[in-house]
């Protein structure tokens, strides 16, 4: 056993900072590795490749570019610690997105006058309003879903909470556009 060099392992330990960065930058970040690829990928072999995706998340661009350099840091004493070479590339990046404060107000006006409980969230996922945030002010109106579940297969919502949802962006849409009083 000594003398293999198993790219799981290294893979499993980078699995912990990652998490660990992401936490000690709450309340706003969240970071995941969230597809694994082990080659061979048998039962018996020790994997001799690893590829697999980390995720990171902050409204904050100094936030980001700290979390990576730290979770950087980290794969590279990993694997400096297993003797396992490792690459890093960078397949997507996305600049945090400060939604236009006009529509933010529109739509949490809109939930209280229609007497819905709302809160300010960051959603740091590559969104649609993110892409048209750039040509046009923006806002995303985003509703609760069973056991805080979202962005996944098993994801449910409400019909009430979809009504809800969608009440607010009208009544949003109609007074931004001074349609109503």
């Amino acid at each position: 056993m000594y003398k293999r060099r198993n790219a799981g392992l290294g893979m499993a330990r980078v699995i912990e900072p990652v998490h660990e960065t992401a936490m000690d930058y709450q309340p706003n970040a969240v970071g995941t590795i969230g597809h694994i690829d082990v080659h061979p990928n048998s039962r018996n072999i020790i994997p001799s490749r690893c590829v697999f995706t980390v995720d990171i998340r902050s409204p904050s661009l100094e936030t980001l570019e700290e979390m990576r350099e730290r979770i950087e840091d980290g794969i590279d004493t990993i694997c400096e610690a297993l003797d396992i070479g490792y690459e890093i590339e960078i397949t997507g990046h996305f600049d945090p997105v400060t939604f236009d404060a006009g529509c933010v107000k529109a739509v949490r006006d809109a939930a209280e006058r229609l007497g819905l409980s709302h809160t300010n969230i960051v959603s740091g996922a590559g969104h649609d309003a993110c892409w048209i945030n750039r040509v046009a002010p923006t806002a995303m109106v985003m509703c609760p879903c069973v056991d805080g579940l979202s962005h996944n297969e098993a994801e449910e919502i409400s019909k009430e909470w979809a009504r809800n949802g969608a009440n607010v962006l009208m009544h949003a849409v109609v007074e931004t556009a001074g349609v109503v009083e």
